[in-house]
């Protein structure tokens, strides 16, 4: 049995196919189909004109604006459940040239798919849509391209590609883009108004995706996820995304039961949620080269594409307080790694199959982890930096994961 197993994954090392019993041909189909809509020309077009908005600063005197123009565009695609979310910000900050002591009213915006047979239950995708710059008046220039119109545009390109699709969910489908993200450790943030108003509403939210910096790569092709403790259906979801529909790679950061930034609150309040963010760090972060010739339209698509795919997957195949009985999500942390490797099964029901390769499909691991058993490690220490990739067999599913050990 044990010689079968490596000769079927040394057969299928070289596939680009995860194999998923639940996750059948028609599903992988909508995901393909949908993806392929994502279009690098639509995504730069959205970038530069959130950039030319001069500034999306949240105490700039065009924040209204800019939020109502979000608003006007989520429309243009034939959504009607639109709306701006408004809330009063306090602001007290005296730091390098920002000195504010007011209060503002700021503008979230909110645009749904209504869920043909869950409308109760939702899937959030957002991005914040203010800016900040800290070396000039950021009330006249803070082009914030990467920080975080990207994250903006995931939202507003999926909704598109969504609409053109003529997808109709099961769950809702909430595309949130929201305010004063940037100042929020000094005042009010949008997020913690719009987390907080969902709880007291009781609003059944399965998930959040929040994308934050996802345009600067410098050839690593690795984005980065992520990993709050509870959240790992969902996490586990995008690495698997990942992994199939994209040319990227994921890292999972280290457990922790925080979720920074905007999906802070979230977590916070009780719900799940996976963030998204560039692996190598833009260094011109909070400066007026935050600009669209400094993005990688390339990395900026694939990312979306985790993002669209994400909330189509989830939607399709993914219960509302736990997996299928029939799947098993993976999840690997930290990727890069350098002495271990640690793997989340999120699901497991089934007795199951480790192995890993190097890239001559050579196997150099192999062991069997027992039904219900969540976690595994693996010791790096002896293998050189590389590329490796992951196998997991549970005679039910494939599943591949490529590793990356530094």
């Amino acid at each position: 049995m044990k010689a079968k197993l490596i000769l079927l994954f040394a057969t299928i090392f070289f596939s680009i196919t995860t194999i998923n019993a639940q996750y059948n041909t028609r599903n992988d189909s909508i995901v393909n189909e949908a993806i392929s809509l994502i279009n690098s020309d639509s995504i730069a077009y959205q970038l530069q004109w959130l950039k030319e908005m001069g500034t999306r600063f949240m105490i700039a005197p065009n924040h209204k604006e800019v939020a109502k123009k979000i608003k006007a565009r989520f429309e243009s695609y034939g959504l009607t459940e639109v709306r701006l979310d408004s809330f009063q910000c306090y602001t007290n900050i005296d730091y390098s040239i920002l000195h504010y002591d007011t209060t503002t009213w700021q503008y979230n915006v909110e645009a749904k798919i209504i869920g043909g047979i869950y409308p109760d239950e939702e899937i959030l995708l957002m991005g914040h849509h203010d800016n900040v710059q800290l070396d000039s008046n950021p009330e006249i220039f803070a082009p914030g391209a990467d920080d975080n119109a990207s994250g903006t545009v995931a939202a507003l390109e999926t909704a598109r590609v969504l609409m053109e699709l003529g997808y109709q969910p099961e769950r809702t489908i909430v595309f949130l883009t929201t305010a004063a993200e940037e100042l929020m450790y000094f005042g009010d943030a949008g997020s913690a108004h719009y987390a907080t108003q969902a709880e007291a509403a009781g609003t059944n939210i399965w998930g959040v995706i929040n994308n934050d910096m996802i345009a600067y790569d410098n050839g690593s092709n690795i984005i980065t996820f992520s990993n709050v403790i509870g959240s790992e259906e969902i996490t586990g979801v995008a690495s698997l995304v990942t992994t199939t529909y994209t040319s990227l790679t994921p890292h999972i950061d280290f457990p922790t039961n925080f979720g920074g930034a905007d999906l802070k609150a979230f977590i916070e309040m009780g719900y799940h949620g996976v963030y998204l963010m560039e692996n190598d760090f833009n260094p011109y972060y909070h400066t007026e080269l935050d600009l669209v010739e400094n993005c990688d339209m390339d990395y900026l698509t694939e990312v979306i594409k985790i993002s669209c795919g994400t909330v189509i997957y989830t939607d399709i195949t993914v219960g509302i307080d736990k997996p299928s009985k029939n799947e098993t999500l993976v999840s690997i942390y930290p990727n890069p790694c350098k002495d271990v490797v640690n793997i989340n099964l999120m699901g497991n029901t089934r007795l199951s199959q480790i192995s890993m390769f190097n890239t001559k499909g050579q196997l150099l691991y192999n062991t069997t982890i027992s039904a219900y058993q969540n976690n595994h490690s693996i010791d790096m220490i002896d293998y050189p930096a590389g590329v490796y990739v992951l196998c997991l067999y549970d005679n039910n599913a494939l599943t591949k994961m490529k590793i990356i050990r530094e």
